[in-house]
């Protein structure tokens, strides 16, 4: 008995649908297929791999073009003003602040959030004192150095503080600038020195840049309104790793972000991209009285001998505080002005000169003689004496 034909009406069909449908059609669904497939894997790639570190570019880069009239305006400015959105990435970095950014027309974050221009006395020299360790350890002693110290000291506030926020918010009201001290550490944390702590996302020379810059990010957005940053951090200052090569990446994504960087090691040098500043004396505040006022004489010295002098104090005591306190109001009557950081390190630029006047029209020669003019006649008459001007001949 034979089999029915395909399409017998009542009798199923033995060709699939695959089989029915025409070659070009097989081809769209494999090449379609195929494509979905390709990026299913694609994302689950992605996705395991997690989110590139973040990494400046494009509107953050630091273009230098502040206008002349912003200029005029931070020269003149009587306090620091708050975060500006304008300075702020649109998204919260991993510690829960936005990172900072340059602005529209070149606005700087260093030029913004720096304390007002100190005006230096013809022949003075200047010193500028930055006071290492604020929040690290006792938020008491760090509100006394806050309330009681002039303006123009500046502060490194540690991304490790309970409550960076609030001593931000104290600092900007008596006009301190703030610089962000960057955790860092020159061997793992596994292989440290005695005396030496760990720091979490620290800075290191035996991490890759992508790392280190992720780390970078992290502290970075642990705070916002700060005018640079520094590797003083209470005496784990890095080692020799902030003045390697493998430390320029992390000066050239600071300068990027519009800040200034100040290195705390006396006598070394941090080279790289960016306005960086060195340290002239650390005076370690783990001695006496005595001991803290001889460092403090010698960046007095240093100060009248260079016309200006930097010293970074740390980390923060009451013996420290006690000494400045009674340090800092002899500084005038021995011709030194205290300036921020900011001043020697970041100073505005010089404003443009203003543009020449034209020249004011001659000033007309007065006459020797009456002039007269005769409407009928103007031709000289050399019969009559004088001409008919009124000039003599």
């Amino acid at each position: 008995m034979s089999s029915p034909s395909p399409g017998t009406p009542g009798k199923p069909s033995g060709a699939s649908l695959w089989q029915k449908m025409p070659a070009s059609g097989r081809a769209f669904i494999c090449f379609w297929g195929g494509c979905t497939a390709l990026a299913g894997v694609v994302a689950l790639t992605l996705q395991i791999m997690g989110p590139p570190y973040a990494e400046v570019s494009g509107d953050d880069i630091d273009v230098g073009t502040t206008s002349p009239a912003a200029i005029a305006a931070l020269a003149s400015k009587t306090d620091i003003p708050v975060p500006m959105g304008d300075l702020l990435t649109s998204d919260l970095g991993p510690g829960g602040f936005a990172l900072p950014k340059v602005g529209p027309h070149g606005l700087l974050p260093r030029q913004v959030y720096a304390a007002p221009v100190v005006q230096v006395p013809a022949g003075n020299a200047q010193v500028a004192l930055l006071i290492d360790g604020i929040g690290q350890s006792d938020d008491e002693l760090s509100n006394q150095a806050i309330d009681n110290l002039p303006g123009p000291v500046s502060l490194a506030i540690s991304p490790y503080a309970s409550d960076p926020s609030s001593l931000m918010d104290r600092a900007r009201a008596h006009n301190h600038e703030t610089l962000l001290s960057l955790p860092m550490q020159d061997r793992p944390a596994n292989g440290k020195t005695a005396g030496e702590e760990a720091l979490p996302n620290a800075l290191q020379a035996a991490l890759p840049e992508r790392k280190n810059i992720e780390n970078l990010n992290e502290t970075l957005s642990h705070l916002a309104g700060y005018a640079g940053v520094t590797n003083a951090f209470s005496g784990q200052n890095g080692g020799e790793y902030p003045h390697s090569p493998a430390f320029k990446p992390i000066l050239s994504a600071v300068h990027q972000r519009g800040l200034f960087y100040l290195n705390a090691t006396p006598a070394t040098v941090s080279d790289g991209l960016g306005l960086i500043g060195t340290a002239d004396v650390a005076i370690n505040t783990d001695a006496d009285i005595i001991t803290i006022d001889i460092q403090l004489l010698k960046l007095q010295q240093l100060a009248r001998k260079n016309g200006r002098a930097i010293g970074v104090i740390g980390p923060l005591r009451p013996v420290a505080l006690s000494c400045l306190k009674a340090w800092i109001p002899h500084l005038a009557n021995v011709g030194i002005t205290l300036v921020p950081v900011s001043m020697l390190v970041a100073p505005l630029p010089a404003p443009p000169p203003a543009p020449a006047k034209p020249p004011a029209p001659p000033t007309p020669t007065a006459a020797t003689g009456a002039m007269h003019v005769n409407v009928h006649n103007a031709t000289p008459n050399t019969q009559n004496g004088p001409t008919s001007l009124g000039l003599p001949q």
